[in-house]
C-alpha cells in the first residue's frame, strides 16, 4: 500500500508536469521530473534491502541494518525533493522574467532603494499580497512593476510564509499573459511544489513498516 501511494504521489506529479515539458524552460522542469522520478526508483533499490534486514533473527544486527537503510533511503528522498524545488524555483524564475521585463536603464542603486521603500510598506501588515497586487496596478513606475511581479516579489512573499497562488493568478490577470509557456508555468508553481511535498511525504510513509514501533 505504501508503495502504491509513493507511485500515486509520484504520477500526479508527473501529470501536472507534463504539459510543461515542452518549451523554453522544458530542460529545469525536465529535471524536476528525473530527480522525482528518482526517488521511486531509489525507494525500489532500499525497499529489497530492508525486506532481509526486518527478518533478520538477531537484534541487534536487524536494527543496525534497518537503521541504515531508512537513514539512507530518507537522506536519498529528501535530497532529490529539494533539488528538485531548486530547479523548479529556477524555472519560475525565468517565467517571471519573461513576463515582466526589467527595465533597461536601472542601476543597483535605484534597485535597492525602490527595494527598501516596498519592504517599508509591505512589512507592516501581516499579508501584503492585496497591496503589492494594488499597487502594481495602480503604479505607473516600471521599476515597481517589475520587483512587484518578478522574482522579488514571488520571492518575498515565500519568504513570508505566504501562499502565492492568488497573487500569482492576479499578476497573471493582470500583465494578460494569456496561455504562454511563461504563464503556464506560473500558475502551475503552487501545486507543483504542494505535489513534491506529497512525493516526499509519501517516500517517507513508505519506511513506517521498517520503523521501529
Amino acid at each position: 500500500m505504501d508503495d502504491l501511494s509513493l507511485h500515486q504521489a509520484v504520477e500526479a506529479l508527473q501529470s501536472i508536469l507534463t504539459p510543461l515539458t515542452v518549451g523554453e524552460f522544458s530542460e529545469k522542469i525536465g529535471k524536476v521530473s528525473v530527480y522525482i522520478g528518482s526517488i521511486e526508483k531509489s525507494w525500489k533499490g532500499y525497499s529489497s534491502s530492508l525486506e532481509p534486514a526486518a527478518k533478520q533473527t538477531d537484534p541487534e544486527k536487524r536494527k543496525n541494518a534497518l537503521d541504515s537503510g531508512i537513514r539512507g533511503f530518507k537522506t536519498s528522498a529528501q535530497n532529490s525533493a529539494r533539488f528538485a524545488k531548486m530547479n523548479l524555483d529556477q524555472a519560475m524564475s525565468q517565467a517571471l522574467n519573461t513576463l515582466v521585463r526589467k527595465p533597461m536603464k536601472t542601476n543597483k542603486v535605484d534597485e535597492k532603494r525602490k527595494i527598501d521603500a516596498l519592504l517599508r510598506w509591505f512589512d507592516q501588515v501581516p499579508d501584503p499580497t492585496g497591496q503589492m497586487i494594488e499597487h502594481f496596478k495602480a503604479t505607473s513606475n516600471p521599476l515597481d512593476k517589475y520587483l512587484i511581479a518578478g522574482p522579488w516579489g514571488h520571492e518575498y512573499l515565500r519568504k513570508r510564509g505566504i501562499n502565492t497562488e492568488a497573487f500569482d493568478r492576479e499578476i497573471c490577470q493582470a500583465l494578460e499573459c494569456g496561455d504562454s509557456a511563461a504563464s503556464r508555468l506560473v500558475l502551475s508553481y503552487g501545486s507543483l511544489n504542494r505535489a513534491i511535498d506529497e512525493v516526499e511525504g509519501a517516500a517517507l510513509r513508505s519506511l513506517d513498516a521498517y520503523s521501529p514501533h
